[in-house]
Order: C-alpha cells, then sequence, then structure tokens
C-alpha cells in the first residue's frame, strides 16, 4: 500500500465529528434500506409506515426510499432488481443525458446497500432501525432550526420573525411523534434480544 493510498484509507475512516457514516455496515440508512429490499410486501409496507423520502439525510439513500415507497405502494415487494427496474423506467436514458451512468452508479449503491443489509431478524430489526433513521432526522432537524434562529438573530430580525422562527416547530414536532411511534428511546439491546 502506498502512503498516500494509506492515507486516504486513514482520513476515510477518521471522519470528522458530526459528518455522516459512509460504511454501508455502520449507516443506518442504508441498513434500514437493505433490511426493507430484503422482507415480502406486507412486512416493507409496515416498515415504511410513516418514513418519508426527507427522512434521509443522504440523497441517493433518500431517492432509492422515494423508489421503494412507490413500488410498495403500488403493491409490489421492494426487491432490489424491482427497486432497478423502477428507478430504470423513471431515467432518461438518452445519449448525453448522463442517465446511464447515473443508472449503473445507483444499481451499485442498491448491491452494495442489499448485500451488506443486517443478518438479524429483518421485521423487528427493520422496526429498530427506523427508529434509529428518525431520531437522526430528528437530530438533524434540531440542527437545522438552531441555525435558522442563529441566521436570525445575525441578520438582525425583528422580534416578532424571531419568535415566529422559533414558534415554528412543525417539522420538529412531526419528525418527534414518528421516532417515538416507531419505538424511539425504548432499549434497544432488550428489544433485539427479545427478537432472538
Amino acid at each position: 500500500m502506498t502512503a498516500t493510498a494509506a492515507t486516504r484509507t486513514a482520513d476515510s475512516a477518521a471522519q470528522p465529528k458530526g459528518s455522516p457514516m459512509t460504511t454501508t455496515l455502520l449507516n443506518p440508512e442504508r441498513q434500514f434500506l437493505g433490511c426493507v429490499m430484503q422482507v415480502r410486501h406486507t412486512a416493507a409496507r409496515r416498515l415504511l409506515a410513516g418514513m418519508r423520502a426527507d427522512d434521509f439525510g443522504s440523497p441517493v439513500a433518500a431517492h432509492v426510499l422515494q423508489l421503494v415507497i412507490e413500488l410498495t405502494a403500488a403493491g409490489h415487494a421492494p426487491t432490489p432488481i424491482a427497486v432497478m427496474d423502477h428507478a430504470r423506467e423513471k431515467t432518461i436514458c438518452s445519449p448525453r443525458s448522463g442517465g446511464a451512468n447515473r443508472l449503473r452508479s445507483l444499481g451499485l449503491w442498491i448491491v452494495e446497500t442489499y448485500t451488506n443489509g443486517p443478518i438479524l431478524p429483518p421485521p423487528y430489526y427493520g422496526s429498530w432501525l427506523k427508529a434509529l433513521v428518525l431520531k437522526d432526522a430528528y437530530r438533524r432537524a434540531v440542527r437545522e432550526h438552531a441555525a435558522r434562529l442563529v441566521q436570525a438573530v445575525e441578520d438582525d430580525s425583528p422580534t416578532d420573525v424571531l419568535r415566529h422562527r422559533l414558534d415554528d416547530t412543525e417539522r420538529l414536532d412531526d419528525l418527534w411523534q414518528r421516532y417515538r411511534d416507531a419505538g424511539g428511546n425504548d432499549e434497544p439491546t432488550a428489544r433485539l434480544e427479545v427478537a432472538a
């Protein structure tokens, strides 16, 4: 291994605090999608209940989740081939559109997500992963809300604007409720032991 390759490997392993994990096995969004792609249609519907593509921080994961939601709503199990076929139907692949390259990249991403999906019982573990994804979404939403408040203060916004922004917590409240409904704040190890 060259010094440059070793540095790149070390750099990717030591990500700065607050950056999203890129390793599939340690990424809750990819683990959740890997789980959903392993289950039958009825279990997928249960896992996807209350989920929205904008709950995901990764644009690729959000796109795949939207494809999975659409497939499941149409009555199909979201297997990797079904997700890829649905993506192919929605992608313009004319010359110079870049669609063929995007599909190829998406296909590789889906395969990696599926093959590195969880090995625990998917329906139960999927519920736990769903809560974890929603917890991360809630934390991102709180961070974004706080940043909007700070920006409003720094911009010397009028006090009534500050009050309105402070009270504008509809997304936060919705995410918190969906997180709680998904089993958020339960003790995960106890829940996983029951499943085993």
